[in-house]
């Protein structure tokens, strides 16, 4: 009975202790870093101020998603569908971020009828608008607080057709800076 009794404590101890196991195991990597679970916001040149209040200058931030876009085309970075998450071609990135439009202007030579015109713009050179996942930690050991952008999805202005007022922003792909957030993003796209 006692060879038992102590047979079994040995056994629930073991089981404990591989339960424990499987549970570090399954914790996110941010979880046991101390890093807050991933957050998204929106970053946009309307809403965006920077430390000196005369300063709307978006550009530099524009640069560095046209950059984004130069590494999806060179296939260094992988494009998702915002929504579904299936991953994009480049041509359908490069579709993404074109916007056709007809327009009809007046022939200035007889018999001055009008013309159609198809403009294409390319609207990946001039993002003001991103969506940004990202995770935030406390390092203890310098007070610093760290970011780690997880992912960005940039975003381009849709307008109102009849008054041209700005009536938000809508998101063209999902990219990912980390591949455990890619990984699970792609998981979730698929169930």
């Amino acid at each position: 009975m006692k060879n038992l009794l102590l047979f079994l404590s040995f056994a629930l101890l073991l089981s404990c202790k591989e339960q424990t196991k499987q549970n570090e195991t399954a914790q996110p990597a941010t979880k046991e870093a101390g890093w807050t679970k991933p957050m998204i916001y929106a970053v946009d040149a309307p809403t965006t101020y920077f430390d000196d209040v005369d300063d709307q200058d978006f550009s530099e931030y524009s640069k560095l998603v046209a950059e984004i876009f130069e590494a999806v085309y060179a296939g260094k970075l992988q494009a998702y569908h915002f929504i579904d998450g299936t991953p994009l071609s480049i041509d359908d990135v490069k579709k993404a971020g074109q916007l056709v439009d007809t327009m009809f202007v007046d022939n200035p030579n007889p018999p001055f009828e009008q013309q159609m015109k198809i403009v294409v713009s390319d609207l990946s050179q001039d993002i003001v608008s991103l969506k940004v996942k990202e995770t935030w930690h406390l390092n203890k050991e310098t007070m610093q607080l760290e970011k780690k952008v997880l992912g960005v999805a940039p975003r381009i202005p849709i307008y109102n057709m009849q008054t041209g007022e700005l009536r938000g922003y809508t998101p063209l792909f999902w990219v990912f800076f980390d591949k455990q957030t890619e990984e699970a993003f792609k998981k979730k796209a698929t169930l």
